[in-house]
C-alpha cells in the first residue's frame, strides 16, 4: 500500500463510496436500524471495532432515566 493521503473532507468527514451486494446492503440496513445508528455511523463503528478502537456498537452510553423516575 502506498502512503495514505487524506481525500477532500466534507465538513469533518470523508465521503466513502462502496458497492455491496443487495443481501449485504439489506443486512447492513437492518443491523444499523437495530443499533439505532445511521448507515454511516454503523459502518464507521465496524471500522473502529475492526481496528480495536472504541465504537458505537460495543460501548453504548447508558440511557438516561426520565426525571420522573429519578430519586
Amino acid at each position: 500500500m502506498t502512503e495514505y493521503q487524506q481525500p477532500k473532507l466534507q465538513g469533518h468527514k470523508v465521503a466513502l463510496m462502496a458497492r455491496v451486494s443487495p443481501a449485504q446492503h439489506r443486512t447492513a440496513i437492518e443491523a444499523s436500524h437495530r443499533a439505532g445508528l445511521s448507515m454511516a455511523e454503523y459502518i464507521g463503528a465496524l471500522i473502529d471495532r475492526d481496528a480495536g478502537r472504541s465504537n458505537k456498537l460495543d460501548n453504548r452510553e447508558e440511557p438516561r432515566l426520565p426525571l420522573a423516575n429519578s430519586a
